[in-house]
């Protein structure tokens, strides 16, 4: 009867043990193997065809609003959160001498798409990107103002040039798989920087069928933490 018992308990234990392996450990937010895709200064009249292309990938991204453009797009607005996308704050204009103007015109900016947003589509974020990146003009009391004010400041480490390159897609593509693959082997995670007005449907769709053919994974910045900015990067995963 005791050996029954023994036999039955390291049974049991074995059953438990190999549960256990077979649950995978969940992925640090700075893993190698992840893409965090973001597009900033939508949404526009391109934005629709970038949505197809993520539809039809069934990869979500992270949307930088800037203000001025949301009159008129509500509509994408929408799209947007209803695809399952996640929606951020880009400021209002992209004058960099307005933006940085001071650190509250900063602040204000932020403020100001941060309410047309909320009006627009229910959803409250203090997720922000500040205009051409946080090197281009944030001083200490620019970084002050938008901490008290609750704003999450994230750049990026892989800029696509999309902004430069337009059309040309094969420049574009081929940045992104170079940085993708630099950011692979010093084991740290890739964002992603592109536009919607120049990011084309065909370069984002080369540049998904090329992460996914790698086994990279897609999310977006939701519940991420820290925030990956210039300032304070991201350390290699261990």
């Amino acid at each position: 009867m005791m050996k029954r018992v023994i036999l039955f308990m390291s049974i049991f234990l074995l059953i438990g043990s190999l549960s256990q392996a077979a649950i995978p450990k969940p992925k640090a937010y700075n893993d190698r193997s992840l893409i965090y895709l973001t597009l900033d200064d939508g949404p526009n009249r391109k934005t629709g065809a970038l949505l197809d292309v993520l539809k039809k990938h069934r990869v979500k991204a992270t949307f930088f609003i800037l203000g001025k453009n949301i009159k008129g797009n509500e509509h994408l607005l929408h799209r947007i959160v209803a695809e399952g996308h996640l929606i951020a704050l880009h400021g209002m204009t992209h004058v960099r001498e307005e933006f940085y103007a001071s650190p509250m015109t900063a602040v204000r900016q932020m403020q100001e798409v941060q309410a047309l947003i909320y009006d627009v589509t229910g959803i409250h974020t203090n997720m922000a990107r500040t205009i051409y990146g946080s090197d281009a003009g944030m001083t200490p009391a620019h970084w002050q103002a938008m901490d008290e004010a609750g704003f999450e400041i994230w750049d990026w480490n892989v800029g696509s040039l999309d902004h430069i390159y337009k059309k040309n897609n094969a420049p574009i593509e081929q940045r992104v798989f170079n940085r993708l693959e630099a950011n692979y082997e010093m084991n740290i995670a890739s964002i992603i920087l592109a536009h919607d007005h120049s990011m084309t449907p065909k370069a984002l769709d080369t540049i998904i069928r090329y992460a996914k053919e790698r086994d990279y994974e897609f999310r977006t910045l939701d519940g991420v933490h820290p925030p990956y900015n210039f300032f304070n990067p991201w350390e290699p995963n261990e």
